[in-house]
């Protein structure tokens, strides 16, 4: 059977990670997705690996809806599509005519998606913001270093990716509603909303107070939080890397120190009791500089504990685990030849997702969505005289 959202149309106007990727994800589910740019393109064009990634299954068109003409090219798209998706600054939208109220005139049952920094109401409604600004105001950073460290930059774009994601469900709620309504509607998803989201356990108040912590106030962070939450939920230095391994009960506990072969430390989380932090990272910190962390791995999780070894992005990209579970495919480029990516983030037992193409270079498909909108080639000429399209 077809793709989930096969049939459904989407104009692509956004840019960078957050609106990007939303479109993908739903072209990864069987959507037509064209990406309009301006002449310059995306920004993250520059980020080649990137790019591809957050825009694969897209065809691409340049417009220049700073004239006339190019908005009325859009207004034809927008006249044949289901979803509009933007990102824009506020106001860059209703500067170029491509706002909700406009395009609604043009196509009444339009769903129409945008994603902003602080949302489009309040006094940070035009401020600009971008991942890492979020990271910093969300306390992601301060969390992630531990009391007393200095905060970590996340490489990772958490409120980018997360907004991306709740875009893409936010559409697809969207669309389920005008299929029992016939009612299109403005949906709005912000980088703010986004952190909070992400960190939800963070975010839990009683009274106006944080909810009750299971330490003790004023009890000091064990030795290294940095590098995880408690003693045994963290990262440790084998003899040649790094690992994780995770703990959550005195048995799971009582289980490490028998595989470990210390049987003595199961003491040290009693089971009435709370465990004995600073012992605990002491010991395990000595102890598992023993071996290589590969010895680790296959000895604890023969146990049945969890653990896991310490890799990059680049390292768990070239490595077997992804391939043998079938989260890696190759897609040919015409100008960079197979790329490796990941696959779609989701699996249907009857619509199976489908990766239509790779990401558009700048433009590729501008004459060919045209033609598909009536253009005739004096028309597409004519654009180009009146630099609406590239020449």
């Amino acid at each position: 059977m077809p793709p989930p959202l096969q049939g459904v149309r989407i104009v692509d106007l956004a840019g960078y990670i957050a609106g990007a990727y939303t479109s993908s994800l739903l072209a990864d589910l069987g959507a037509h997705v064209d990406k309009v740019e301006s002449f310059e393109g995306d920004a993250f064009r520059g980020i080649v690996a990137g790019f591809q990634s957050w825009n694969r299954g897209k065809r691409g068109i340049v417009l220049n809806l700073r004239t006339q003409e190019g908005k009325e090219a859009l207004y034809r798209m927008v006249q044949r599509a289901d979803v509009v998706v933007e990102n824009y600054r506020q106001g860059v939208a209703q500067r170029l005519g491509a706002d909700y109220d406009t395009l609604k005139a043009v196509n009444p049952r339009i769903i129409y998606s945008t994603v902003t920094a602080y949302g489009t109401e309040g006094p940070y409604a035009g401020t600009p913001g971008f991942d890492p600004l979020f990271q910093a105001r969300s306390g992601g950073m301060a969390y992630q270093a531990g009391p007393g460290n200095p905060p970590v930059f996340l490489r990772i774009a958490v409120s980018d990716y997360a907004a991306a994601i709740l875009c893409a469900w936010s559409i697809v709620m969207a669309l389920y509603h005008r299929k029992r309504t016939g009612e299109g509607q403005r949906v709005e998803t912000c980088l703010m909303n986004t952190v909070v989201a992400a960190q939800a356990g963070e975010f839990l108040f009683q009274d106006g107070q944080p909810w009750t912590s299971t330490r003790a106030e004023g009890e000091p962070a064990f030795p290294g939080q940095a590098l995880g939450v408690d003693a045994t939920h963290r990262l440790y230095r084998a003899r040649d890397a790094w690992l994780y391994l995770a703990c959550d009960t005195p048995a799971q506990w009582r289980m490490l120190c028998a595989a470990l072969g210390r049987r003595e430390l199961a003491s040290l989380w009693p089971e009435e009791g709370a465990p004995q932090e600073s012992a605990i990272a002491a010991a395990l910190a000595g102890l598992l500089q023993e071996h290589d962390a590969l010895h680790w791995v296959q000895l604890l999780r023969e146990a049945g504990l969890k653990v896991a070894s310490l890799s990059t992005t680049q390292e768990l990209a070239r490595g077997d685990a992804l391939k043998d579970a079938g989260l890696v495919f190759e897609i040919e480029s015409p100008e960079y030849g197979p790329l490796r990516q990941g696959t779609p983030p989701f699996a249907f037992s009857e619509t199976p997702p489908v990766v239509q193409r790779p990401a558009p270079m700048l433009g590729r498909h501008t004459v060919e969505i045209l033609q598909e909108l009536g253009y005739s080639g004096d028309e597409i000429s004519l654009l180009r005289e009146k630099r609406a399209i590239p020449r």
